[in-house]
């Protein structure tokens, strides 16, 4: 069976995905999957999904195996503070949930391609990542698509290292 990616747009419609996608997580978590990912709780992915981003979910025969995000930038989180760069025209890339008996089949890449799509869609001219050294797959996706790194600093309130990435969208 083939997996599908979804771009989502109706909010209404999209929170529909919450219960699946708190799922997604747990099993992440559970596996440890995910050792660099933010933790972000219920609240949090419901407001990505009653519109707070722009959705994009891997399907695959009605369930929901993978979840990313893009989000708008302006203002600024205050963790990237980039001088010289209008953030009206920047969106961050958030997110890259996939579930742990579909790693390595080429998700990863496949959301990192259907938020650059999306980004351009929605004239942004920067894209942003950030991602933690050690997360040697998501870097390499990242680099794939054309990102490089401009930063490497301590994000969040936990203090989490990340490496910063950037893809101009304007080339």
């Amino acid at each position: 069976m083939s997996i599908h990616i979804l771009t989502l747009d109706n909010p209404r419609e999209d929170i529909a995905y919450i219960d699946e996608l708190m799922s997604l997580v747990e099993r992440a978590r559970a596996d440890n999957a995910s050792p660099y990912m933010y933790p972000n709780g219920r609240d949090f992915y419901a407001g990505n999904l009653a519109g707070a981003t722009i959705n994009i979910l891997a399907i695959k025969e009605d369930s929901l195996v993978a979840y990313a995000a893009l989000r708008k930038m302006s203002p600024w989180p205050e963790y990237l503070g980039l001088p010289n760069v209008d953030p009206q025209s920047c969106a961050l890339m958030l997110l890259n949930l996939v579930d742990p008996e579909y790693r390595g089949r080429g998700i990863g890449q496949q959301l990192a391609s259907a938020r650059i799509t999306a980004a351009r869609a929605h004239g942004f001219k920067h894209l942003f990542a950030t991602v933690h050294p050690d997360n040697i797959a998501s870097n390499q996706v990242l680099e794939r698509q054309g990102f490089h790194r401009v930063a490497q600093q301590p994000m969040f309130s936990e203090r989490l290292l990340r490496n910063l990435m950037r893809l101009d969208l304007t080339d």
